[in-house]
């Protein structure tokens, strides 16, 4: 048994001498992902639109390709959130048109007033296993129109894939607390209300802290988070 381990080991060194990329080709693609990917983010901050998108698309096809396919359902989101937010700009006159419905929300924070806000996405959830896509944004300046409307032009800091939403469950935007102790954090959670439709808040299942200091979205244990119940006992 030992001597045929060690045969079929020799020969798996022997098939990488012969053929290296059999195994650098996956961390490769990864790599050249993340880093198309962090350009497109830097672009965010430039207000280059057009390279933004194009960088967020190309990443999503490399993910694909290396099978990180949360990173890949995350650029692409960002790819179809920034077209939006592109064509909203180039527009002289407010829109009258209805978001789409893939725009689930949004709220702004921080001091400031207004200076980051969070978003959460989920373009083409329904067809994938993901939930969709929160995204921590920090306001450039403000877009004022003839008319005397302004749009806020934004780049984006960071984001993170939320897993698939069970029944019964929603994402949390507003409203997320640590169950003991006072905190200025800010957090966001998946919520579950099944069961506790009549309480005062609901448990939360996973949850992230955003971070104004450090300008990410960080993954916390949700054990001590809870989101308050707009409607106990419905409204």
């Amino acid at each position: 048994m030992t001597k045929r381990l060690s045969i079929i080991f020799l020969s798996a060194v022997a098939l990488l001498e012969c053929f290296p990329g059999v195994m650098q080709a996956q961390p490769r693609s990864q790599t050249r992902a993340e880093e198309v990917y962090n350009q497109g983010i830097a672009k965010t901050g430039r207000e280059d639109y057009r390279g933004a998108i194009a960088d967020f698309q190309q990443a999503a096809t490399l993910f694909n390709q290396s099978g990180n396919l949360s990173n890949a359902y995350k650029s692409q989101a960002l790819a179809t959130y920034w077209q939006l937010t592109f064509e909203r700009i180039q527009r002289t006159t407010p829109s009258n048109e209805s978001l789409p419905g893939w725009y689930v929300g949004g709220s702004c924070v921080g001091n400031p007033v207004c200076k980051y806000s969070v978003v959460f996405v989920n373009p083409g959830a329904e067809s994938s296993n993901f939930g969709g896509v929160v995204i921590l944004e920090e306001k450039l300046r403000m877009l004022n129109r003839p008319d005397g409307t302004g749009e806020p032009i934004n780049a984006v800091l960071d984001a993170q894939t939320v897993p698939k939403l069970r029944q019964g469950e929603y994402f949390a935007q507003i409203g997320c607390q640590m169950r003991r102790g006072r905190t200025q954090n800010l957090f966001v959670a998946i919520a579950q209300t099944n069961g506790y439709e009549n309480a005062d808040f609901y448990p939360a299942r996973l949850a992230w802290r955003i971070n104004l200091t450090s300008k990410k979205i960080e993954s916390i244990p949700a054990t001590n988070i809870r989101c308050e119940n707009p409607c106990p006992g419905g409204c």
